[in-house]
């Protein structure tokens, strides 16, 4: 039957239609036919009381917005900051129904930090700088509350001589600009006054503290194998970062252990370092370099971690992130460098240092190749 047919006469269309069916059958699913169905009736209906979730809190909101404009005023005092903090920290716990806040506004911070609004962090951090109130500037860089901390920060703590301040919150940030990774390097490189470097030198007592701990869980008897190479790792690394290095240079692990060493803003703040500093850092990276040569079993130990009193596992600057840095360093300041005399022998043992690995890691390609096709036939 022709289309136009079909179209002029639709009932002798369907009969055609049903007899064609009759004399070929459409088998959709060949096989067996389908297990009836066990039941037909449907699901019962959930009421919406039962997944509708309940309006905010308009106290919550109202009390942040209140703080953050209260904050933006330049006539805060610390007793009315101290006062404002507190009452939103109250309102928070309220409107969450967790437990009364401590008087103790660190201690506070820390208990509600995982509520605590993101916004509202650098703005409390800023005027908490401003007021000299390190204590809460401390609590919500430990907290991990300033992953992109206000763009001033950095530079006001260089300036009131708080390198262990710089050190938390360069710890935890995400994305530093250029101007920030300066202000860093120089608070690190050239310490402003001799309270900087004692502040530097507390810094560096806590890695003291840290790796005698960490070889003395190594000597303890009774401990699983598992435990013996966790505290032997975590010893390494510590021993590392402490040996060999000045308060300051410590300092430095924090940024370079960082997720800030990005090479296009790292080398534009390279760029802007004078002679002298670019003269430590240089002798700072080839200490690393040095450091990984003697010791190549070095690795990160994220068991360690989470152990107390060997956090600063974590605050180790990998090779890879050293060898990208001191790569960087040469390429901004490579004629000053070359040209230094009193640079000569370190140049000649940085470049041996840099030989000898390339020349290890090539030795060692074939055999990593090997291993990657015994594991694929496996």
């Amino acid at each position: 039957m022709t289309l136009l047919a079909a179209i002029t006469n639709p009932s002798a269309a369907a009969a055609a239609a049903a007899a064609a069916v009759a004399a070929n059958p459409i088998v959709l699913t060949p096989g067996a036919a389908p297990p009836p169905p066990t039941s037909s009736a449907l699901p019962t209906q959930i009421p919406p009381s039962d997944w509708s979730l309940s309006p905010a809190d308009p106290a919550l909101a109202t009390a942040a917005s209140f703080l953050s404009t209260s904050l933006s005023s330049t006539s805060v005092s610390l007793p009315r900051f101290r006062s404002l903090l507190a009452s939103f920290l109250t309102t928070l716990s309220n409107s969450l129904s967790l437990p009364a806040p401590s008087p103790n506004l660190p201690q506070a911070i820390r208990s509600v930090s995982p509520y605590f609004p993101a916004a509202l962090a650098s703005p409390v951090a800023s005027r908490a700088a401003n007021l000299a109130e390190y204590d809460v500037l401390l609590a919500l860089a430990e907290c991990g509350l300033l992953r992109h901390p206000p763009p001033s920060l950095l530079s006001s703590l260089s300036e009131a001589d708080r390198p262990e301040l710089v050190c938390a919150v360069v710890r935890q940030a995400a994305d530093l600009r250029s101007s920030e990774l300066l202000a860093t390097l120089r608070c690190f490189l050239s310490p402003a006054s001799n309270a900087a470097y004692d502040a530097m030198m507390s810094v560096k007592n806590r890695w003291k503290e840290a790796a005698v701990l960490a070889v003395n869980r190594c000597k303890e008897k009774g401990a699983g194998k598992k435990v013996d190479a966790m505290a032997r790792q975590a010893a390494l690394l510590l021993m590392m970062g402490y040996d060999g290095f000045t308060s300051p240079e410590v300092c430095l692990h924090y940024l370079f252990a960082s997720e800030n060493v990005d090479s296009l803003v790292f080398g534009a703040a390279v760029s802007e370092l004078d002679g002298g500093e670019v003269v430590t850092l240089m002798k700072y990276l080839t200490k690393w370099i040095g450091k990984y040569q003697r010791f190549p079993e070095a690795q990160a130990c994220p068991e360690a971690v989470g152990m107390p009193g060997l956090e600063l596992c974590d605050i180790v600057p990998s090779f890879r992130v050293v060898a990208g840095a001191l790569g960087l360093v040469f390429d901004q300041h490579f004629s000053h460098l070359a040209l230094n005399a009193e640079l000569k022998e370190d140049l000649k043992a940085a470049e041996m240092m840099v030989k000898q690995l390339a020349t290890e890691a090539e030795s060692a390609g074939p055999i990593l190749d090997l291993l990657r096709r015994m594991q694929q036939d496996v």
